[in-house]
């Protein structure tokens, strides 16, 4: 609970919205806060098998952050997941939330061009090398242990290709692969499995000083299919048995979080968009404290 002082005014509100310059009253803290969560109006509504699905805001809570995000962003167009970490959907092309109370009746062609995102909080290990850790077998694999030389799994190991819209390309070096099947063999006892299907093309990207900053596996695509191909703003099945995906990972490293974004491979073209828009939303509803100053200058 806060305590009003008469020199000082705190407000918490969401960081689009616009700053005052004065106030006679401070609201305490959990109404401040409610109010802030609660600024979008409920444009939208539907009714639906007995629950009604808005565009209302509901809160979530990332480690120590908070946001508001309308329900409509959620998986279930309902709130955040209890447990921990944030589930939202964004719809291709537009990678805004889809209308309200359409989640439980959604189409197989907008369940493909629906893009998946998880968001947590990272507080065991630095965020400033997660990208850098799911990138090789350390987090995975003991201390000496031959899998840890796996060159499948670690992107040292692997080699860069020609640079495709805007990230760098790793593939298998078959060479380090012939290697790591006779050690492998000679201390196992048999040779290490092979199988195309879960042996991903890796893609990254890097910031002026090399660090990583996208790191993305893809399904390889099967005899040259995706599983999906756009056809204008749809995606429509071709003749592969199953859909080709990616899982792209970010970081924000201020605030400590990690974000697991999932979509067709069909899409990777349309990564940084993508990226964008996930960095967009979470800063467009994020619950910031913010200080109003008095008409005599103070806070």
């Amino acid at each position: 609970m806060s305590v009003k002082a008469p020199s000082r005014c705190l407000a918490l509100t969401v960081a689009a919205a616009l700053s005052t310059t004065a106030c006679a009253k401070a609201p305490t803290t959990e109404r401040g806060e409610r109010e802030a969560a609660m600024s979008e109006s409920t444009a939208e509504s539907r009714a639906l098998n007995g629950y009604t699905y808005t565009t209302e805001p509901v809160e979530a809570r990332i480690g120590p952050h908070r946001f508001a995000f309308p329900a409509n962003y959620y998986d279930d167009q309902i709130g955040p997941a209890i447990g921990g970490g944030v589930g939202l959907t964004l719809m291709w092309p537009g990678l805004k939330a889809a209308p309200p109370g359409t989640r439980p009746t959604r189409s197989m062609a907008d369940h493909y061009r629906a893009i998946s995102v998880s968001i947590d909080y990272v507080d065991k290990v630095p965020v400033s090398g997660l990208l850098q850790r799911m990138a090789s077998t350390e987090a995975t694999t003991e201390d000496g242990a031959i899998e840890r030389t796996d060159p499948r799994r670690r992107l040292d190991l692997l080699t860069p290709g020609t640079p495709q819209f805007g990230l760098v390309p790793y593939t298998i070096d078959e060479t380090r692969m012939d290697a790591y099947a006779q050690a492998y063999s000679k201390q196992r006892g048999e040779a290490p499995v092979r199988n195309p299907r879960t042996e991903k093309e890796w893609y990254v990207a890097r910031s002026g000083d090399d660090e990583l900053t996208t790191f993305i596996r893809c399904d390889q695509p099967l005899n040259g299919l995706n599983g999906l191909v756009i056809e204008g703003s749809l995606l429509v099945p071709d003749d592969a048995p199953e859909v080709a995906s990616c899982t792209h990972d970010v970081v924000d490293i201020p605030d400590s979080l990690s974000m697991t974004i999932r979509y067709p491979r069909v899409l990777l073209n349309d990564w940084r968009a993508i990226e964008d828009a996930v960095r967009a939303t979470m800063a467009r509803y994020r619950i910031r404290t913010v200080a109003t100053v008095n008409s005599n200058g103070t806070i």
